[in-house]
């Protein structure tokens, strides 16, 4: 974290900050006469100048070789985050327009998830992500057997982290729908909350029919669990792709590369923790080579520390961080109160 706030006079960080918002809005370099003739500073352009050197010499600014102007480096964004940004707040017109949106969709997480991804595209112009809520180490909370026809069985699951899976079990001899509902009673008292390597440790102490159920959920468990630590949803692309800095083919092609697969999540997910509200990695600060281009604002939600998502924005360094970082922090406390919701409303099995 940067604190040099003692090194940079009050004037300085003024002329900081409003460079950094002026290339924000417009993607050019800002000299001295624009702040001059457009913001009332109160000093000669020679004194502007004077200072913007400052702010380079610091390594908050650099000096494109095109432009006699100035544009924010990584390190400028950061004290701009960190020291004068404040604590962004989203409007309460749009407060309420979101929450508006969200009721909506009322306890669909599914739907709830898409509404997210497409509030936070709209709010900060960029590329919105969001995973969906996993049980870090996921368990059994319910399943059902249903009879379809005389050798085919349809297993319904329902984890801890509310997500439902389906699967066929193919069987040799006939099993009436009674004896079905009898097993899945007898078995879900037996394996509720257990993980899939309890499961399977279980199902070698049955014979036959009980067995094969237990196999079939511990490798339905084992496998979705592999599956989600790659899902990453993603939303805003075309919008990020009007941004300048995305307009040339060579880099488009490579944002579709990042976010193509799980490769993008697998390099987020360890650098969030619970307890971080959220997090802010600015270009060359990401620890991946292939995100160091950008800027990445994640943070966590969920209903309990067990079951948690991550959602975010992806964009050019040159993004609203003021509409990026309120606007990722208050869809994130929704969506939070969302599941919550959900998992209280739902009847103890």
């Amino acid at each position: 974290m940067i604190h040099m706030s003692d090194e940079l006079s009050e004037r300085q960080q003024k002329i900081l900050k409003l460079i950094v918002q002026e290339y924000v809005h417009t993607g050019r370099a800002v000299g001295s006469k624009a702040l001059i003739d457009r913001y009332k500073l109160g000093v000669s352009p020679a004194t502007v100048r004077n200072d913007m050197g400052i702010l380079e010499d610091q390594a908050f600014l650099q000096h494109p070789h095109t432009s006699a102007g100035r544009v924010p480096t990584d390190s400028g964004y950061r004290y701009y985050v960190e020291n004068l940004l404040g604590n962004p707040r989203v409007p309460m017109s749009e407060q309420i327009r979101i929450r508006h949106q969200f009721s909506q969709v009322e306890m669909q997480v599914a739907a709830s998830m898409k509404l997210a991804a497409a509030v936070l595209a709209e709010a900060s112009g960029n590329i919105a992500l969001i995973s969906p809520p996993r049980s870090i180490q996921e368990t059994v909370r319910h399943f059902e057997l249903i009879s379809l026809r005389d050798h085919l069985i349809l297993l319904i699951l329902v984890t801890q982290s509310g997500t439902v899976h389906e699967s066929f079990l193919h069987i040799d001899d006939p099993v009436d729908q009674e004896t079905l509902s009898a097993t899945s009673r007898q078995l879900n008292d037996e394996i509720r909350d257990m993980r899939h390597t309890e499961i399977q440790l279980q199902a070698s102490r049955h014979e036959s029919f009980s067995a094969l159920v237990l196999e079939q959920i511990a490798a339905l468990m084992q496998r979705t669990e592999q599956e989600s630590t790659a899902e990453l949803h993603s939303e805003g692309l075309e919008r990020a792709l009007r941004q300048p800095e995305f307009s040339h083919g060579g880099v488009a092609q490579q944002l579709l590369e990042v976010l193509r697969g799980g490769a993008l999540l697998s390099v987020l997910l360890p650098q969030v923790r619970q307890k971080d509200d959220l997090r802010i990695f600015i270009g060359s600060e990401n620890v991946s080579d292939e995100l160091q281009s950008y800027g990445v604002i994640i943070a966590r939600y969920g209903a309990t520390s067990e079951v948690t998502g991550l959602l975010g924005i992806l964009g050019p360094t040159r993004m609203p961080y003021d509409r990026s970082i309120s606007t990722v922090r208050y869809v994130s406390h929704l969506l939070s109160d969302l599941l919550r919701h959900v998992h209280a409303d739902e009847p103890e099995q």
